[in-house]
């Protein structure tokens, strides 16, 4: 299953397997498109994988330096220049969608009840927009990010402490990725696809759990959201920056478990497997062989490989070709996830080393 062909909305692709949004802070300052990010991506592409994912792109003009921007027409055609590569290579391509909290070295973070509701109303009209110029770039999908410790995500969360419609019950807290879609949709049209990444488990003490997550997919499904990638963790208030157990969940390490969260993607696959939508499972799921079996036993529908893929991006073509025993293996040691906290170019110390 892994390596055969999968259609769902507009897109058809080659495999299930996705390169998921992993930030590699190597856009430039003001968040255009480098030749080395087209390099990367067109890279993973190549090596056979069937949907890749840009790196969160941010649709707000609040300050985050080298991250990938699309929140005004100049970023067009370097995001289109970036997409022709990608499908020159024979994958399809979507961009992940990002609002994000602001933050200060003093330790001040923005919080959702902080947004005014004319704030919220921006917020909106910036997803949409990003939607819009993301379609005219050339991707084949946008996908909301709604997980970890970003806006949407703590919208969502049960610790959203808003006393108005954008809090309290698990409906209001759903509102503005509801209207958001709806938004989206009006302005892509029918048939392109939107997804949407959101946690399986906040994994933190008063957040959201697996209990909340299936209701929200459910909820998604029912709209009429066209996949969903499960993620987990991430949150600010166990740490930092992927930081804490919370943080360790998003990535997980070494020393946890294979596909650790994989049950996450099988419970929320249940919900909403009746609607036709597609769940993408990732989280330290090394070989080709585990996909296999994640996919045989109805626990997900695709399969995000991240890390594997920066450590060799010919992955799934060694695989499909019997040279397995080729591949430069991830050893889970999250070095790259250090370099994302550092705001550093995000690559594999592996791969870098067999270089040298």
């Amino acid at each position: 299953m892994l390596f055969e062909p999968v259609a769902f909305k507009n897109l058809s692709l080659r495999n299930r397997i996705v390169f998921p949004p992993i930030v590699s802070w190597e856009a430039t300052e003001d968040g255009l498109v480098t030749d080395t990010l087209v390099e990367r991506y067109r890279r993973i592409a190549a090596g056979g994988t069937g949907l890749v994912e840009v790196e969160a792109c941010g649709v707000t003009t609040s300050k985050s330096p080298f991250l990938i921007r699309i929140y005004d027409d100049k970023y067009i055609s370097g995001l289109r220049r970036l997409t022709e590569a990608v499908k020159a290579e024979g994958a399809k391509i979507s961009v992940q969608l990002i609002h994000f909290l602001r933050a200060s070295k003093s330790g001040w973070h923005e919080k959702v009840e902080d947004f005014t509701l004319e704030a919220i109303e921006r917020i909106k009209a910036d997803f949409t927009a990003a939607a819009v110029r993301a379609k005219e770039a050339g991707f084949d999908a946008v996908e909301l990010h709604g997980a970890h410790y970003y806006t949407l995500a703590s919208f969502l969360s049960r610790l959203n402490k808003r006393k108005d419609n954008y809090g309290g019950s698990l409906e209001n807290r759903f509102r503005i990725v509801r209207e958001i879609y709806e938004m989206c949709r009006q302005a892509l049209g029918p048939d392109f696809c939107i997804g949407i990444r959101i946690n399986g488990d906040e994994f933190v003490l008063g957040g959201s759990t697996l209990q909340q997550s299936r209701i929200i997919a459910k909820r998604l499904a029912e709209i009429g959201i066209n996949y969903i990638s499960v993620s987990a963790g991430g949150k600010q208030e166990d740490g930092s920056w992927y930081t804490g157990y919370s943080g360790s969940r998003t990535m997980p390490p070494a020393y946890m478990p294979e596909a650790v969260n994989v049950y996450l993607a099988e419970a929320i696959r249940a919900e909403v497997k009746d609607f036709g939508v597609p769940v993408i499972t990732a989280g330290r799921i090394p070989t080709a062989e585990l996909a296999e079996s994640i996919l045989r036993e109805g626990k997900a529908d695709l399969i995000g490989i991240a890390r594997p893929l920066m450590a060799d991006p010919d992955w799934p073509k060694k695989y499909m070709e019997g040279r397995e025993k080729e591949i430069l293996r991830c050893v889970y040691c999250n070095e790259c996830l250090v370099r994302d906290r550092n705001l550093q170019p995000v690559e594999c110390v592996v791969r870098e080393k067999k270089a040298k």
